[in-house]
């Protein structure tokens, strides 16, 4: 059986190592990016089973990043993180094709279990 590969990108160095390490923690592969265009930039990124990205970000933000994503043909489901409240953004996550959109603080098993439905997809 195939190891989940995730990408995880946050400008929080703390929370991005922190997710990685609940990736690995649960057996998958994982992969910590500091902003989306080290992402973009990335070869292995067509590899990618999931990526989990933050929506606001210096330079490319989650958004566009999904967009970009999708213009590269890079397949893997998105799951935006953010602190921002601003509710038209689960409207615009939506039509933009994110998975789904977690709201900092997130509980660990929302998370997860948002990963779980994005791998079984």
């Amino acid at each position: 059986m195939k190891v989940p590969y995730v990408g995880v990108v946050d400008d929080d160095e703390a929370l991005c190592l922190s997710l990685v390490d609940l990736m690995r923690s649960i057996g998958y592969r994982s992969e910590p990016f500091d902003r989306a265009e080290a992402l973009l930039s990335y070869a292995g990124r067509f590899s990618f089973d999931c990526i989990i990205a933050d929506v606001h970000m210096p330079g490319m933000g989650g958004l566009n990043l999904v967009r970009e994503l999708q213009q590269q043909k890079v397949g893997a489901p998105v799951i935006l993180i953010t602190a921002l409240p601003h509710k038209q953004l689960d409207a615009e996550a939506a039509s933009i094709g994110a998975f789904c959109l977690l709201r900092k603080p997130f509980e660990t098993s929302a998370l997860l279990e948002c990963l779980d439905r994005s791998l079984r997809r």
